[in-house]
C-alpha cells in the first residue's frame, strides 16, 4: 500500500506541476495582450481594464497553483523518502 500512495502522490504532484505550467504561459499571454493594448494608440481603456483584471486573475490562481504544488511535493517526500 506504501507504494501505491507514493506513486498516487507523484502523479498528483505532475498534474499539479503541469497545471503551474500552462497557467505560467497564460499569465505571459495575457500581459503580452495587456502591453500591447496599452501600445495602441489611441488605448482602449476598457480593454486595457479588462485585460489588467484579468492578469491579476492569472496572478492569484498561479499562486494557488504554487501552493499547490509544494503540498503535494512535501506529501511526496512524506510518503516516498523511506520507501526501499
Amino acid at each position: 500500500m506504501p507504494h501505491e500512495q507514493c506513486q498516487a502522490a507523484k502523479a498528483k504532484l505532475k498534474q499539479a506541476e503541469q497545471r503551474k505550467n500552462r497557467l505560467q504561459r497564460d499569465l505571459t499571454e495575457d500581459e503580452a495582450k495587456l502591453a500591447h493594448l496599452k501600445a495602441e494608440s489611441p488605448p482602449d481603456a476598457a480593454a486595457i481594464e479588462a485585460q489588467e483584471r484579468m492578469v491579476e486573475i492569472d496572478r492569484r490562481v498561479l499562486g494557488a497553483a504554487e501552493v499547490e504544488v509544494t503540498g503535494f511535493e512535501e506529501l511526496v517526500h512524506a510518503l516516498c523518502d523511506d520507501l526501499p
